[in-house]
């Protein structure tokens, strides 16, 4: 199955394909709380317990058709995840690493919930959750869950940088690799403020 990809004004929009091979899982880590707060958008990006909602699937199955002019990236840090997120409007899009062989992508739910009832349908639960030390209070225990969903998804991962299939990605440069668009290393001070409010709400 196919699902809408759509910033919150609709001027950049695509799909994810093949959702029945990702997953849906909440990330609790103090990064993604900072990314969220950063953009202006942690009242829309979290959840109850400061978690962040995202589908982990495979850059190839990714296709953004309209409004790519959009498209902007930061990081935390000159090492850290690449966050990519619609200038038009500040909505997070994903995460990924910073070398494009591993052709990972953390989808935000902020760009897959234009159509509720069609993300529940593809995704109708929460399959992992992952640096839940960093949640508000306890979290639903996952372990098993989590580490099940895992070990089906990793290999693929992984696959994919061995059979060239990394290469089909909207968020890097074929065949140098580099990121489509520079990213913007925050600094400290935007970093720290970041965080600070992240840890405070």
């Amino acid at each position: 199955m196919n699902l809408r990809i759509q910033c919150q004004c609709g001027a950049l929009h695509g799909e994810v394909s093949h959702t029945e091979r990702a997953l849906r899982g909440v990330c609790y880590c103090k990064d993604c709380r900072a990314y969220s707060h950063h953009l202006g958008q942690a009242a829309v990006a979290h959840d109850s317990l400061g978690g962040v909602e995202f589908v982990a699937t495979q850059a190839q199955h990714v296709t953004l058709t309209a409004g790519t002019q959009h498209l902007a990236c930061l990081s935390l840090s000159e090492k850290g995840l690449l966050r990519w997120y619609a200038r038009c409007c500040n909505t997070p899009i994903g995460n990924t690493t910073r070398n494009w062989k591993f052709a990972y992508v953390g989808l935000l739910h902020t760009c897959l919930t234009a159509d509720p009832a069609s993300y529940e349908r593809d995704f109708p639960r929460v399959q992992m959750r992952v640096n839940t030390g960093g949640a508000r209070e306890t979290p639903p225990a996952m372990t098993f869950s989590t580490i099940a969903a895992l070990l089906g998804f990793v290999p693929r991962v992984m696959l994919s940088g061995v059979n060239g299939a990394y290469r089909q990605t909207p968020f890097f440069n074929a065949p140098a690799g580099t990121p489509r668009v520079e990213a913007i290393v925050l600094t400290k001070p935007e970093r720290d403020r970041a965080r600070a409010a992240a840890s405070h709400a």
